[in-house]
């Protein structure tokens, strides 16, 4: 089992990532990816400019379908969408040791549906593949 967990939105190249993800797995083996998506039906995927959830480093947000679409693009097979769920305080929040900004700090004061630059707030997506 190869591990990819929050890099995926962080690559320039999505698809190259995959392929060197299929490349590290073993025939048979599988994949765990998560990574952020647009939580909706379609095709769409998000481009920021500048930047997201304070980040300068996000460069794609694909929905569901799309990142699915690229897995099989990169030659995994039996391609399982396991879990779709919105980014929570609970799970990211400032702590006595950690006191720097955290996801509060990232999203629209108002609607914290939306990020500060007004993008749709992060939804993590965890992704269950396997190499033929």
């Amino acid at each position: 089992t190869v591990l990819s967990m929050g890099v995926l939105y962080h690559r320039r190249d999505p698809l190259e990532h995959l392929e060197n993800l299929l490349a590290l797995t073993l025939g048979g083996g599988e994949v765990v990816l998560e990574t952020l998506v647009l939580d909706m039906a379609g095709s769409d995927v998000l481009v920021p400019t500048g930047r997201y959830a304070k980040m300068r480093n996000v460069w794609n947000i694909p929905t569901p379908t799309v990142l699915t679409g690229w897995m099989k693009q990169a030659g995994f097979v039996d391609i399982r969408v396991v879990d779709v769920t919105k980014t929570t305080h609970a799970e990211q929040k400032k702590t006595p040791w950690m006191n720097y900004e955290s996801l509060a700090d990232y999203l629209d004061p108002d609607n914290e549906n939306l990020t500060t630059e007004g993008h749709r707030a992060p939804v993590r997506a965890v992704v269950i593949a396997r190499k033929p």
